[in-house]
């Protein structure tokens, strides 16, 4: 049997087209690793609890024989609910207060003609501010007839509809605005509202992925599951059985972040993820994330870290669709009181501790949950569970769709020489995005290696001025959201592992309430998704990422053994120069932990500097010939 990963992308109803992909490569392929972002996150997370599932089944659980619905099976059934006409207008649920706003969205968000969206949103004014525009109204109108009897009422009736229509405007926005704020930035907190006889968004996942993996309610899905699954007879001895990731984006650090987290630590209040999650897994989370911390007069309880976060908390703070559905609030610490003297130790010359393994070292991201010296200086240690707490105060660490940073993360899973394949599905709309696929028809992966390369074109300039200025302000939203993900798409290696499934206006996306027709034909374009995988050469693919590999990793030696050209060379900076050099050097900073490292490390540097010369001397172009565009090597955060 072979395996593969799979990596999908965000597009809300869109991701109605993965189901039937995943069934389809699952007659092929076993899974290895999954990932995803937004509404490719649910699918995500839908692929990796049904796979956990299989893997039980076909190691002979005793547990699944009480478990119907587990494993791809049971992602069947989840592919007819999502294929029938309502069901997904059911999962989303808008608050009090703003559900005029909501419909008034889906309305203009959705394939509906120009003057349904205008009467949907111009009626949603004034139901959500019905009084402002008759007090107004009512008021001019009365002001016009004290002026000049039956003449002012009639000649101030226009004025007046506008003049209240204006306020009534304002008063709405303002009323939504603050309905939005207080139900944590979003229109749906994905929970039941009050009078619902359905589940909402996260109640409906949260059952489906219990059942998918064969596991109660009450005991949530973790990633730490999916790691240690059950494994098939024959398969590569890989760290972790099975692996999910997804993004989210933190707006309040301006970042995507992995998840599950690692090596930070987050709190949440109980108060505030009541109204985001099921209470058997807030319960869960209260009993398993570790001891609380009282801050303030609040409670604080540790969020599950690393693996042990629910695969369902992690899904949901990736698919926040922007005011749509709300955001998920964590807490960091803000301030920590001040350590005794004797325990401050210099963050530059704290001593650096061991590292299990080159693949263990994770470099840690942001503040978030790390020890803060009274410095203010982060340190470098990562934070110990066990360490005593000194926090004075938290500040609230807003979660969004992971979409907003990377909404296509192909990057996810990727090695310079893959030992299988990871598929991509990339949905585009050929109405907007004139592409590659467009041309090739509904269902596009590339079959040689010439195609799948052109550049996405976007026409602006050929219609009414307010949609072209429209139209320029969205694309400079896309272009700033997607641009990484875009390059990354066209580039050879990668371009080849891309299934791209164009969708007409009326799929996906913000129709929440298709018809039942269009359903089918958006499942039926996931199935053929599938399909087209079985055309893939990985022989090809592992020989282009050589090809890339060996060409940028000569480019940059090359770049290295230049830095020790005499005539390049700065006397004045001569002794930083020497400080990899050579192995007695004493650093200023994250010293190696014994002089075996260092050593090493100076032997590297020697091993990269003499191939870089002999290159350059023998002047052999591994770039000659080689796909392009030509990749580039470069040190980059890990996200």
């Amino acid at each position: 049997m072979k395996y593969c990963d799979l990596v999908m992308k965000g597009g809300i109803t869109s991701g109605i087209v993965y189901p039937n992909a995943v069934l389809t490569l699952a007659r092929e392929f076993r899974f290895k690793s999954v990932g995803g972002t937004s509404a490719g996150a649910i699918a995500a997370a839908v692929t990796a609890a049904a796979a956990y599932g299989d893997r039980r089944i076909a190691n002979g659980d005793p547990a699944m024989h009480d478990a119907p619905g587990a494993g791809f099976d049971g992602l069947r059934d989840v592919a007819a609910q999502l294929t029938t006409q309502g069901f997904i207008h059911r999962l989303f649920q808008p608050a009090m207060g703003v559900r005029n706003a909501y419909r008034a969205l889906v309305v203009c968000a959705g394939a509906a003609p120009k003057w349904k969206k205008i009467a949907a949103a111009s009626l949603a004014v004034l139901a959500t501010a019905p009084l402002e525009f008759l007090l107004v109204f009512g008021l001019l109108l009365a002001l016009g007839y004290s002026l000049a009897n039956t003449g002012g009422l009639l000649a101030m009736l226009t004025p007046s509809f506008f003049c209240g229509y204006a306020a009534a405007t304002v008063s709405s926005v303002l009323r939504v605005a603050r309905v939005v704020r207080g139900n944590q930035f979003g229109l749906c907190v994905g929970m039941r509202e009050r009078g619902a006889s359905t589940p909402a968004l996260t109640e409906w996942l949260h059952a489906t992925l219990q059942r998918l993996a064969g596991k109660p309610l009450d005991a949530p899905l973790t990633f730490a599951d999916l790691c240690g699954a059950p494994r098939f007879p024959g398969e590569p001895a890989t760290p972790d059985a099975l692996v999910l990731r997804m993004i989210t984006t933190s707006i309040s650090h301006r970042e995507p972040r992995t998840l599950p987290f690692r090596d930070v630590r987050f709190w949440f209040l109980r108060e505030e993820f009541d109204r985001l999650f099921p209470k058997v897994v807030v319960d869960w989370m209260v009993d398993n994330g570790g001891a609380p911390e009282q801050v303030e007069g609040k409670t604080y309880y540790p969020l599950p870290a690393d693996d042990d976060l629910p695969v369902l908390v992690a899904t949901r703070m990736s698919l926040s669709f922007p005011l749509l559905v709300s955001a998920v609030p964590l807490h960091e610490p803000a301030k920590r009181m001040p350590a005794e003297p004797e325990a401050v130790i210099e963050p530059e010359r704290a001593p650096a501790t061991p590292a299990k393994s080159a693949a263990d070292s994770v470099d840690q991201l942001a503040a978030g949950g790390a020890r803060t010296p009274s410095s203010g200086t982060p340190s470098t240690d990562a934070p110990s569970r066990d360490a005593p707490s000194n926090i004075a105060s938290m500040r609230t660490v807003w979660f969004s769709d992971g979409g907003i940073g990377s909404n296509f993360p192909i990057h996810l899973f990727d090695a310079a020489l893959p030992l299988w394949p990871t598929f991509a599905i990339n949905l585009v709309y050929a109405a907007v995005d004139d592409t590659s696929v467009s041309r090739h028809g509904a269902i596009f992966l590339p079959e040689r290696n010439a195609q799948g390369w052109q550049r996405t074109y976007a026409r602006l300039g050929d219609g009414n001025a307010a949609g072209d200025v429209a139209g320029f302000l969205f694309g400079i939203v896309a272009t700033m959201q997607n641009w990484r993900d875009l390059l990354l798409a066209r580039a050879p290696g990668q371009r080849d592992r891309i299934v791209h499934v164009a969708l007409e206006g009326d799929e996906g996306g913000m129709n929440l309430n298709m018809p039942q027709a269009v359903l089918e034909r958006i499942a039926a374009k996931g199935a053929a998704a599938g399909e087209r995988f079985n055309a893939f050469s990985f022989e090809n693919h592992y020989w282009i990422r050589w090809r890339n590999l060996a060409s940028g990793l000569q480019r940059y030696t090359l770049q290295v053994a230049r830095t020790h050209d005499a005539t390049l060379r700065i006397p004045d900076y001569a002794s930083a120069y020497a400080l990899p050099e050579s192995p007695d050097a004493a650093p200023p900073s994250y010293p190696y932990t014994d002089y075996f490292q260092r050593n090493e490390s100076t032997r590297l540097l020697l091993q990269l500097v003499h191939q870089g010369e002999a290159w350059a001397d023998m002047q052999p172009d591994l770039t000659q010939g080689a796909p392009r565009p030509l990749p580039q090597m470069t040190i980059t955060p890990i996200y």
